[in-house]
């Protein structure tokens, strides 16, 4: 079937669903089938046919058992190729749940609350998505015996929708509720052994947005330790969620565990030498900026030295790179100022920062004319 033809049916089957059950299986389906160039357009006319014909009914359907199609629809029509109409559905579904009874609220039902919350966060800057995602806090909150239904992905979706908002105090006490969590289910006889490699890696990032709470710390060291008990099986991570670890332990340098484990993603890093052109800007900065709260680990000087040298391969690159990612690889490359390739290496991100500076006065007497 050609692509055309592939939309054409798409959009077709959205207009023929007869109720919200089939309408978000279709998107659901066709979100994961279509190719780049159809898919906004799917989901754009996926998000107009929601926001007019299932929409206006969303508390009765919540009372008739049907949220998940909500949710799934939300999930996928938030996502970036929703474009704006996407996002604004996002933002009236919000509101609405932002409204909820507690009663009402908690027929949704958890995993369907787990993927709003996770909708919600991709557009933090909207007010009513902010509303939402703090009425699906509280009611984590206020409920905690539900989360223990929810399986590790669905609890890092919950953790990571709220984390977009770190300084507000109802995402932050029911970031401790999942992190409570998390400690329980480490305690029971088969401990984290059915958490994915995902689910493993958006928990620690979703728990390092709160590195002051005692809860978090200790959720992340209980993480930690299960990722050491999978020690031979860090080949298996993908770069950036091995970035995303380190990342998120080095919250915690004090913690042995979260030390450990960061040791061993260092070992593995340098196995990946060859691999180093895999390596994104900012999955680079990352492993930097963690190795360097253990600048008494040999392998972790090893790894640093090793990027430093890949970030010299590619030094016409630095102009992409973030300025937050260039502090970040300045702050790690500066533990080891002994090394003549860190020192090479911070050099050469200090004479991006200058060429950086001195357009600054022209780019700014460009946007003035």
């Amino acid at each position: 079937m050609s692509t055309q033809a592939n939309l054409t049916t798409a959009l077709s089957e959205i207009d023929c669903a007869r109720d919200i059950v089939e309408f978000s299986t279709v998107v659901v389906a066709r979100d994961k089938q279509l190719r780049k160039a159809d898919h906004p357009v799917f989901l754009q006319k996926a998000a107009l046919e929601f926001q007019s014909r299932f929409l206006p009914n969303f508390e009765e359907s919540i009372r008739a058992g049907r949220s998940w199609g909500y949710a799934t629809t939300c999930n996928a029509v938030s996502r970036k190729a929703g474009g704006q109409v996407g996002r604004d559905v996002c933002e009236r579904i919000a509101s609405r749940v932002s409204l909820l009874d507690h009663a009402l609220i908690g027929k949704i039902g958890i995993r369907a609350l787990s993927i709003f919350a996770a909708s919600f966060g991709r557009h933090s800057n909207r007010a009513e998505c902010r509303k939402g995602a703090i009425r699906i806090a509280k009611f984590c909150r206020e409920e905690s015996r539900p989360l223990q239904e929810l399986n590790n992905l669905s609890l890092a979706a919950l953790i990571n929708g709220f984390s977009k908002w770190p300084e507000e105090a109802d995402f932050r006490q029911a970031a401790v509720a999942i992190a409570g969590d998390v400690i329980r289910r480490a305690g029971r006889h088969h401990q984290l052994s059915d958490f994915t490699q995902q689910g493993l890696v958006s928990l620690v990032n979703g728990f390092s947005k709160w590195p002051d709470e005692a809860a978090s710390r200790q959720a992340a060291a209980t993480l930690a330790l299960e990722i050491l008990h999978r020690s031979g099986r860090l080949c298996e991570f993908p770069q950036q969620g091995l970035a995303i670890l380190v990342n998120g332990f080095s919250k915690w340098p004090e913690e042995l565990a979260c030390g450990q484990v960061t040791i061993a993603i260092a070992g593995e890093v340098l196995r990946r030498v060859a691999r180093f052109h895999e390596f994104g800007e900012q999955d680079l900065a990352n492993l930097v900026n963690g190795f360097s709260k253990w600048p008494d680990e040999a392998v972790s000087r090893q790894a640093t030295i090793a990027i430093a040298s890949e970030l010299l391969h590619r030094a016409d690159q630095l102009p992409h790179y973030s300025q937050q990612g260039l502090a970040n690889l300045v702050n790690g490359f500066c533990k080891w100022p002994e090394d003549a390739t860190c020192r090479k290496a911070a050099i050469a991100i200090a004479g991006e920062v200058l060429w950086r500076a001195v357009q600054l006065p022209d780019q700014s007497e460009a946007k003035r004319s």
